[in-house]
């Protein structure tokens, strides 16, 4: 006989089906019939809820297809200890409140069939978004201290633990610390962190979703204008995670690959994460930062520019499309690009390039 019990079994079935489709690849077709069987019924967006999270709960995914040839550092993968009604939970509560009760499907009891499974469904979404945004911001009794410098500042930080922050010009960050876990978020710009060793809390530096996490170790992290997010590598290993999403509901992030050790490189968007190798010199250049100085090597005017502009208060725009990609080399005194831009100025003349008053900092 088909029972309700029978029908709900079987929709748990169909959801652990289309996880492991899902994982096997994300053509345009099946995503489209994903959505399609998920908009079915609020028990399908439930019951794929529930066996996402079991599945990353045990491990599973990571078992069948391995982060790192090389095997990644047990440490970073280290879950985070929490002391909140995690995920599972919720997910556990409003399982059992979709369960038929006593034979009898849940549409037909006396609440009305019409509009409980939407009610159930904002409340599913309401409750894990509110999970999602704890997940986050972390622990709700730490305390959230900000540095920020203005265009052409620099700013050297010693945190609590022994970790040492240098944040480039027009940057922003945010430093939670808790007994479970070290948290940056990178609200703008660049900043280089030279991380004490710790493995029992994690240090991670978030930007727009994409995380480095490392036990000791020192790496860069830069939030570019057009939302790209870079991390260098220089000493040790980091895992780079992007934020997933369940639903429209902000999940644990997942590494984008392999661990990245020292002299590798990864720049993070939307679509895609590049990972590449960076000798001793570009590294030395990308860095020079630190000593307050900057430096050029027949780089593109375009990517000139856009360097000097991150020091300046005034910006610099080209209008002709012909000097683009002219090569450029020399540098400039981060607390002196005012000169320097106006050197550029001088010689590509005012038709071709010229200066205008820079936008507020954004917060």
């Amino acid at each position: 006989m088909d029972t309700a019990q029978d029908r709900f079994d079987d929709v748990e079935a169909q959801a652990t089906r289309w996880l492991v489709r899902l994982d096997a690849g994300r053509s345009p077709e099946v995503l489209a019939s994903y959505e399609a069987w998920l908009a079915k019924s609020v028990r399908h967006k439930v019951a794929y809820a529930k066996q996402a999270l079991a599945w990353k709960r045990m491990d599973i995914l990571r078992r069948m297809r391995p982060l790192d040839r090389g095997g990644a550092d047990p440490d970073l993968l280290r879950k985070k200890k929490r002391s909140w009604f995690g995920f599972e939970g919720v997910l556990a509560v409003f399982s059992r409140a979709v369960r038929p009760v006593d034979g009898r499907d849940f549409v037909n009891m006396s609440i009305g069939a019409k509009w409980l499974p939407k009610v159930v469904a904002t409340a599913v979404v309401a409750a894990l978004a509110a999970v999602g945004a704890a997940l986050v911001l972390g622990g709700h009794d730490d305390d959230v201290h900000t540095y920020s410098t203005k265009a052409g500042d620099q700013l050297h930080v010693v945190l609590d633990d022994g970790s040492v922050i240098d944040l480039n010009t027009n940057t922003q960050i945010r430093v939670r610390f808790s007994a479970a876990r070290r948290q940056i978020l990178l609200d703008r710009g660049e900043a280089l962190f030279s991380v004490a060793h710790d493995a029992s809390r994690p240090f991670e530096v978030t930007a727009l979703g994409v995380t480095a996490r490392a036990v000791g170790t020192k790496f860069s992290v830069r939030l570019h204008e057009d939302a790209r997010v870079e991390t260098l590598v220089t000493e040790g290993r980091v895992l780079v995670l992007r934020q997933s999403e369940l639903l429209g509901v902000p999940m644990a992030p997942r590494p984008i690959g392999h661990t990245l050790v020292a002299g590798e490189h990864v720049v993070v968007t939307k679509r895609a994460a590049v990972v590449s190798k960076v000798g001793p010199k570009e590294i030395d250049r990308q860095l020079r930062w630190t000593t307050g100085k900057v430096a050029f090597e027949e780089q593109p005017l375009a990517d000139v520019v856009r360097e000097v502009n991150r020091y300046t208060t005034r910006q610099l725009v080209i209008k002709d499309p012909g000097i683009v990609r002219t090569a450029v080399g020399g540098g400039f005194d981060t607390r002196n690009a005012e000169a320097y831009a106006a050197d550029l100025v001088r010689f590509f003349g005012e038709k071709a390039l010229a200066p205008v008053d820079a936008a507020p900092a954004r917060r």
